[in-house]
């Protein structure tokens, strides 16, 4: 059966030159001529060409192929009739010229506008050349992980440790993980459901927009459908407002029977609709893991705050006292986490919160920024770098009516390929704008920040704000949304002083006053119901009206559950629930009768909040505004340190990299964050010299809080050696390969080891060490290269062997931290520590062949 060739350079330069006479091929070798595939099949079929869509497409692919070979790259077009002519190619960046007959030639020009600086241009070179600038950190994944997921590799040492880390956390416990983004920090929460299955217990990943939810469910789908022996299916694995209720009621069912396995969902359905099953769950012990993407929003008090996520933590707190069984874990899992982040999780996640990173800023992202007052000249400057800039491209907006404004302004310039994405857009709507934009059909979307917030598109090559986030954290998760396929994306940012003052506003901490705070919660407080002897347990009514305000609204509940969450921040409660109740239908109940009665009841349980009380004071007004103020006060700080390093980045008088440093590092004992810097050029580099993507190797941090090991059969067999040290298990000078694997698969039979480590050699040799796992009685083995771990070891308490196959012992070896450490090698090999001395010669602590075998056969 032959194939037809896909679209490359080569053909598409004999397409144009033919057209309309060839037909187009079925594919494009990448998604750049993928994109150019589908316009050119599409033009045959209309009167006018579409000029705004094809003309940004034929620049890519011609800027890509010059930048790459050095050389003035050419397609010959038809010139004429519904073609454009020099002035029309010149408005999208291409040159015409040359005419011959009825076709000319058209090459692709650097865009250098005159209202930049000229240290600032050429714009988007590097985005258009494509040239990978990420460092390449691939390790060998875990076998245990290969087969389910279909990956060879994990992305980076510390995508390695978040998702061993996910394995090991000890139950009832909280990990945070701190990845960048493309470091795929979305498999840490997909890793455990590959590996156990849809019927393997309830992983519910709490996303904060829908069109994360959707798309994550996605990949989702596609992974399960490719790897496990029970797949998807009929599942849905979003919770959303577009399912039926039919769809709806089959979810709850299924994650009460669990089989469910996996849920995308808001954090508004964690605390309201899912709940009771949630609880169900629960108690069955069928809940594993409770994931919360995105995690950095749960310190956020600007017009970004969403109570619900505050609210999660005492959700979480009432789901662990349901489970009868196993307790459930915890992860936050986040690409930038500042200090005042990892703080709150403290706050509300503890105790048990530990913390895994591994943090460099991104080489991928170059940035211009441009301010122009005047919005109509603005405008103009943005219009204008859409039409230049490589594809596909996002673009910005803060508020809902500039999205559809310039959605409306694009259309109308001519852009078809072009998706409109805000708050308000329906979840059909979304469904099809996220499968489009994964398949290479939409070039341009326009953006609030309902879009885009880990969204999986790795070839976004240009991203351009028409407004100012909020905060430098929030440009610089959006900017992240371009090159995470490890090639250059420009940032472009044009604003005007409206722009400022709007982000100023939304970034504003909306925290109620210190005498209104306690208005609340003495309201609140004086009609909740007790919950223990002790007077510390409380059931309070979130739709409590303080005496100052006359009726309850929507709004008013927001400001009862900001009280209560600025109180937990502030140390004077915890946050909790209680599981509901079940609603059983009376004999001589009506079906309406009983659905009337559940609605009331469920209406009413949802404005509930249950709180353990940790101040004494909290009833005098004096002590309670005391701490309260402290609380505000932290917070009104905070968001002064971001207006000064917004300010500093919107002026370019700083460094993109160090603003970004000084954000996200941290020397907190425990909860060091140290960053890797890296900036692809901004504004400064280019003026002062150019900037470099080199970057180092960040530090891994990984957990040592972990489930317990067993070293009772070891202990059993081998009471007289010591677990202080390593154990030397040393073979004749005449074994091979062989000897050494029969031994690992002893170890991980007999004596429950669950880390192996092999020289590089070994692993490549040897693909009966990837069967390990199959072994051992959790079903995990973590499969070390002695190499790959000298460059950034890890003290993960686990039961440890070490293969020291070749010639020469690392000495990093013998300084790693386990609870039991076995080496084996000859007796002969050199000490590293005292090179004159064997290691068969160090003493007591060792053991010959016999006696390992003899111990594994008992």
């Amino acid at each position: 059966m032959r194939t037809e060739p896909a679209l490359d350079f080569d053909r598409l330069h004999e397409f144009l030159a033919n057209w309309p006479e060839q037909p187009a091929p079925a594919v494009g070798i990448d998604g750049l001529f993928e994109r150019a595939r589908q316009v050119l099949s599409t033009m045959s079929h209309q009167s006018v060409l579409p000029i705004a869509d094809l003309a940004p497409l034929l620049k890519h692919i011609l800027r890509r192929e010059s930048l790459r070979t050095a050389t003035t790259a050419q397609f010959r077009v038809p010139y004429g009739g519904q073609w454009p002519d020099q002035r029309e190619w010149a408005h999208y960046g291409v040159s015409a010229h040359s005419p011959a007959g009825r076709t000319c030639l058209i090459e692709a020009l650097p865009w250098a506008p005159a209202w930049l600086a000229s240290t600032d241009t050429p714009v988007f070179d590097d985005a258009f050349g494509q040239r990978p600038v990420r460092q390449d950190w691939t390790t060998a994944i875990d076998p245990f992980l290969a087969q389910p997921s279909g990956f060879d590799t994990y992305v980076s040492p510390g995508q390695r440790e978040a998702v061993r880390s996910a394995f090991l956390m000890r139950p009832g416990d909280t990990l945070v993980v701190c990845l960048p983004t493309g470091s795929g920090k979305s498999f840490v929460a997909q890793a455990p459901v590959l590996v156990k299955g849809l019927e393997g217990g309830l992983t519910v990943c709490i996303v904060p927009t829908t069109a994360l939810a959707l798309d994550q469910a996605r990949q989702m789908s596609e992974r399960l459908a490719g790897r496990s022996r029970n797949g998807a299916g009929e599942l849905h694995l979003a919770w959303h407002a577009g399912l039926t209720v039919e769809e709806k009621v089959a979810i709850k069912t299924a994650v009460r029977q669990g089989r469910q396995g996996v849920l995308f969902c808001s954090p508004e359905a964690v605390i309201g609709t899912l709940l009771p099953s949630l609880y169900d769950a629960a108690r069955s012990g069928l809940l594993d893991y409770l994931i919360v993407d995105e995690a950095h929003l749960l310190s956020q008090w600007g017009d970004a705050f969403r109570p619900a996520f505050q609210m999660i933590a005492g959700v979480r707190r009432g789901l662990l006292r349901a489970c009868r069984h196993q307790p459930f874990r915890t992860i936050l899992m986040s690409a930038t986490l500042t200090p005042e982040a990892i703080a709150t999780f403290d706050t509300l996640f503890g105790p048990g919160v530990q913390l895994t990173a591994a943090v460099h800023l991104r080489p991928e992202p170059q940035y211009w920024i441009h301010q122009d007052n005047d919005v109509a000249a603005k405008d103009a400057k943005i219009l204008e770098a859409i039409r230049h800039a490589p594809r596909p491209v996002i673009l910005y907006v803060t508020k809902r009516d500039d999205a559809r404004s310039w959605g409306a302004r694009l259309q109308a310039a001519g852009f078809e390929r072009v998706a409109i994405f805000h708050g308000e857009t329906p979840d059909s709507q979304r469904l099809k704008i996220i499968a489009d934009w994964s398949e290479d059909r939409i070039d341009v979307i326009v953006a609030t920040s309902a879009f885009g917030v880990g969204i999986d598109k790795s070839d976004v090559r240009a991203v351009i704000h028409a407004a100012v986030p909020e905060t430098v954290d929030r440009f610089y998760q959006e900017v992240g949304r371009g090159g995470r396929d490890g090639a250059p994306a420009g940032s472009l940012l044009v604003y005007g002083a409206a722009d400022v003052d709007v982000a100023e506003a939304i970034a504003s901490p909306s925290l109620i006053s210190d005498e209104l705070a306690f208005d609340r919660w003495k309201a609140m407080y004086s009609g909740a119901t007790q919950l223990d002897a002790l007077g510390r347990r409380f059931r309070l009514d979130i739709a409590t009206v303080p005496p100052k305000l006359r009726r309850q609204t929507d709004y008013n509940q927001a400001w009862n559950m900001r009280t209560l969450i600025m109180m937990a921040r502030a140390g004077l409660l915890d946050l909790d629930a209680e599981a509901p109740p079940t609603l059983e239908q009376s004999p001589e109940e009506t079906e309406e009768a009983f659905d009337q009665r559940a609605e009331e009841f469920w209406s009413t349980y949802y404005t509930q909040c249950v709180v353990d009380v940790n101040f004494g004071g909290h009833s005098d007004n004096d002590a309670f505004s005391k701490v309260i103020s402290a609380e505000r006060s932290r917070a009104f700080v905070a968001a002064e340190e971001n207006s000064r390093l917004l300010k500093s980045l919107i002026t370019g008088s700083y460094e993109v990299g160090e603003l970004l440093h000084g954000l996200y590092q941290s020397y907190e004992p425990g909860r060091a964050m140290i960053v890797s810097r890296a900036c692809g050029g901004c504004p400064v580099h280019r003026r002062d010299g150019g900037a470099s993507t080199e970057y180092s190797q960040p530090a891994v941090t990984g957990i040592d809080r972990i489930v317990p090991q067993d070293l009772s059969a070891w202990t059993a067999r081998f009471p007289h050696l010591s677990l202080a040290a390593p154990i030397v298990l040393t073979l004749p000078e005449a074994w091979d390969d062989g000897t050494a694997l029969s031994v690992a698969a002893d170890a991980v039979a007999a004596f429950n080891f669950s880390e192996v480590a092999v020289s590089r050699r070994l692993r490549t040799a040897s693909p009966t060490l990837n069967q390990l796992h199959k072994r051992s009685s959790s079903g995990i083995v973590l499969l070390e290269t002695l190499e790959d771990e000298a460059r950034s070891p890890t003290n993960t308490p686990l039961l440890r062997l070490s293969i020291l196959s070749e010639q020469a012992a690392p000495a990093h070896v013998f300084e790693l931290a386990r609870p039991l450490h076995l080496i084996v090698a000859r007796a002969s090999l050199a000490d590293p520590y005292h090179p004159g001395r064997r290691l068969g010669d160090v003493g007591t602590n060792t053991l010959s062949l016999e006696q390992f075998r003899s111990g594994a056969r008992q």
